[in-house]
């Protein structure tokens, strides 16, 4: 039988792998090809079939649990528990988990673009250019997650970062997702209450990346950034969990 669950997976040779990959769970569960109560392929077998990361096949199976198609057991493995088509949302739900996949899109450009400009602002940065990333960052340290003066100096700081490359393009790029920064932040308005915690991880993170290019670090400057956005999407995919069982 287990044979069998790994036949129904197919390499995936896209750009964004882990929606691919999710999609694929999605279609195989509704189609009862792997029934509810029964397990998955585990993480490792199910990258070896799809041809992606481990990390891209996590993504997918994170994913699927946030929406409610399967549950991760500690030490057990990962099951179905219903079909998409069973999974009854109420219309807020429903609009946040659609807002949560394009925001997952959106983290997965800023991972690009921006663990590039880091790098690249580790080299070029100017005085005057760490000053701005600097107050951006002295004025969020005043700031509630919740208040929406935090989303301005958060997006203003990354993208002192962004201008701080020196590479008009990239400026550009950082520029038209403005738009997709304000529906992250509405996003998160809606799901997060205010937490210390996380704005304590918030800033430290927001402080390392600063502190790596005022060193002239690439290498770090650009693994900082990463570590942020990584953050950024496990705190979301937690946050719509809870708004679930709430």
């Amino acid at each position: 039988m287990e044979a069998d669950k790994k036949e129904l997976f197919t390499s995936i040779k896209t750009i964004r792998k882990s929606d691919r990959a999710y999609q694929q769970l999605v279609a195989i569960i509704n189609n009862c090809q792997i029934m509810p109560g029964e397990k998955l392929p585990s993480e490792r077998e199910l990258a070896l079939k799809l041809g992606i990361s481990r990390q891209s096949t996590r993504e997918a199976i994170y994913r699927a649990q946030s929406m409610g198609l399967i549950e991760v057991r500690p030490g057990e493995g990962s099951f179905v528990v219903s079909s998409a088509r069973e999974t009854l949302k109420d219309p807020m739900k429903a609009l946040l988990e659609e807002e949560a996949g394009k925001i997952f899109d959106f983290l997965e450009i800023r991972r690009v673009i921006e663990g590039w400009c880091a790098a690249r602002a580790a080299i070029m940065a100017t005085e005057a250019d760490l000053e701005k990333i600097r107050t951006a960052l002295e004025q969020m340290q005043q700031m509630a997650l919740t208040d929406t003066r935090w989303d301005k100096e958060d997006t203003d700081f990354h993208m002192f970062i962004a201008a701080a490359s020196k590479n008009v393009l990239a400026t550009h790029i950082m520029q038209t997702l403005k738009e997709s920064f304000e529906e992250y932040f509405r996003l998160r308005r809606t799901t997060i209450r205010e937490d210390k915690t996380k704005k304590g991880i918030y800033l430290q993170q927001h402080i390392d990346i600063y502190e790596a290019i005022s060193r002239k670090d690439s290498d770090l400057s650009q693994m900082k950034v990463l570590e942020h956005l990584e953050t950024i999407e496990e705190v979301i995919i937690d946050d719509l969990r809870k708004q679930r069982q709430d």
